[in-house]
């Protein structure tokens, strides 16, 4: 196969086009109400990287009731199947956070010092991102917190990358093996979830969720339950005047 995809390979972090080794497509019919049934695919791909000619398993997926415009990209939304170490998904990240991430996977193993600051330039651009550009970075951190954006636990992963980053740019004699590297990543990845991606896959539910309420004739119910009503009467004493 001489087909080519233009990936970012989560080995070496280069982003260039990916030789295409094999694919598999396999698809589902499900029956609607009128004649024709819907179709949906899902196709795995495996991909070399012709720099450091690492592999990589993609899944895609694309199906007949959806509509695609024309330069969609389905691997935007694909997902890495191998190799297996956790990364968040780059193309549900604002443009310059995307940026300073892939900056960050790019040296991931090739050199460790430059890719903690690069980590640490990330939670930069979060902060800025949301709005926290006074001051020193944990006081940008004490802002995100302040405005519900963080929770206490996020917070202790925020300072943890930021210590972290502090250290290799101060140009302290330490060398950061490859596990704490794996660390700091899943940490990131962690906060980038929590503040970008769950926020709108919860969108989706709560809009998949009133349309099967819809189509189900079901009212929304309140999470409270509301105490039930009584009925209360005046009672009016009057006193004898003797």
């Amino acid at each position: 196969m001489s087909e080519k995809v233009i990936l970012t390979c989560p080995h070496c972090g280069n982003k260039a086009p990916m030789n295409l080794l094999n694919r598999f497509q396999k698809t589902t019919d499900v029956p609607l109400d009128y004649s024709e049934d819907a179709q949906f695919h899902d196709i795995f791909e495996v991909f070399e990287c012709p720099v450091c000619d690492g592999y990589q398993l993609v899944l895609t997926h694309w199906n007949t009731e959806e509509a695609y415009y024309e330069d969609t990209n389905l691997y935007e939304v694909g997902e890495v199947l191998f190799p297996t170490f956790e990364m968040v998904n780059l193309y549900r990240l604002p443009k310059s956070i995307k940026e300073a991430y892939e900056s960050a996977i790019k040296v991931k193993y090739i050199d460790s010092t430059i890719c903690f600051i690069a980590l640490r330039r990330t939670l930069e651009m979060v902060c800025k991102d949301n709005g926290a550009v006074k001051g020193e970075l944990h006081q940008k951190l004490n802002q995100l917190q302040q405005k519900g954006i963080l929770p206490p636990l996020m917070g202790d992963l925020f300072k943890v990358i930021k210590d972290f980053g502090n250290m290799a740019a101060h140009g302290d004699q330490v060398t950061f093996e490859k596990p704490l590297v794996e660390s700091m990543f899943r940490f990131t990845n962690k906060i980038l979830e929590y503040v970008y991606i769950l926020p709108r896959e919860m969108k989706r539910a709560k809009r998949e969720l009133e349309m099967l309420a819809e189509e189900a004739g079901l009212q929304p119910r309140d999470d409270e339950e509301k105490p039930p009503e009584v009925e209360t009467k005046s009672v009016v004493k009057t006193e004898k005047q003797s």
